[in-house]
């Protein structure tokens, strides 16, 4: 179990700074928490108050499994100026860990601050996220040269909270298949990857008449906004890193077929049940 635990967070890309401490005593949580400006100093300790739901914050910090994380996270470009975080962390009869990251955080460093959020007087800014992203494309093709053309629908979805890839593809009167892949650290890699280009949910093709393949995307982000896009599935005009996702995705799935994978727009005759 927790017996104390002592955070700060701030930068020089920051304007406020934020210090957060929480103790365990008689199976109580005392917690406090500040927000200062830079030019302050740190207080040696904060004042703390009881935490009515002590015993359910304890658990959902218990879960994010604190212990496994390592000592320190560095981003991978080391000449970017980032936010740096530092996080004391002691639990019963154990040493105390010392913890600290500039632009570089754990997988699941949002929830982290989410639980962080429930102290009284708490409200470190959340990175706005790419949380999930839903890929739906849909084409008619041609079983034979003039033959009579049939739906595909294929589905790629990505879950930061769930880790997980998510592969259908449904083929009218020929069946339909699915994959997933729980592969935690590269679900954050991609997304984040994706979330690079700026102005995302801006930077897809207009809907230009129904001929040839259409892409519904859903973009949702931490704070819940959800958008929704529907277009053209012209490679040439998707967002600026979609290649290297795309190529990313297709990797981590084992070099997995599918219309959704081809670099070209169109496919043959020949290449359409690959």
């Amino acid at each position: 179990m927790l017996e104390r635990l002592s955070f700060s967070l701030g930068g020089p890309l920051t304007a406020d700074r934020w210090q957060v401490e929480a103790v365990v005593k008689d199976r109580k949580v005392y917690a406090g928490c500040r927000c200062y400006f830079e030019q302050e100093e740190p207080q040696e300790e904060l004042p703390k108050e009881e935490l009515p739901s002590g015993r359910r914050w304890l658990r959902k910090l218990e879960k994010l499994g604190i212990q496994r994380w390592r000592s320190r996270f560095v981003p991978e470009d080391p000449a970017r100026v980032a936010t740096q975080w530092q996080l004391l962390y002691k639990e019963e009869g154990k040493p105390q860990r010392r913890i600290t990251g500039c632009g570089a955080y754990p997988d699941n460093w949002a929830s982290f601050i989410d639980c962080l959020n429930e102290l009284p007087g708490a409200s470190i800014r959340q990175e706005n996220h790419l949380e999930s992203v839903r890929f739906s494309l849909y084409e008619e093709v041609p079983l034979k040269a003039g033959g009579k053309k049939i739906p595909i629908r294929e589905k790629l979805a990505l879950d930061r909270r769930r880790r997980v890839i998510i592969y259908n593809r449904h083929k009218q009167e020929l069946g339909a298949e699915r994959h997933a892949y729980e592969v935690p650290r590269a679900i954050i890699r991609l997304l984040d990857m994706l979330d690079r280009t700026q102005h995302l949910e801006d930077k897809w093709p207009s809907v230009r008449g129904e001929e040839g393949p259409q892409l519904e995307v859903c973009l949702t982000r931490h704070d819940g906004t959800e958008t929704v896009i529907r277009c053209r599935y012209v490679l040439a005009e998707l967002p600026e890193n979609w290649l290297e996702f795309l190529t990313e995705v297709q990797h981590l799935m084992g070099g997995i077929g599918g219309r959704f994978f081809r670099r070209d727009t169109y496919l043959s005759e020949s290449e359409v049940f690959r």
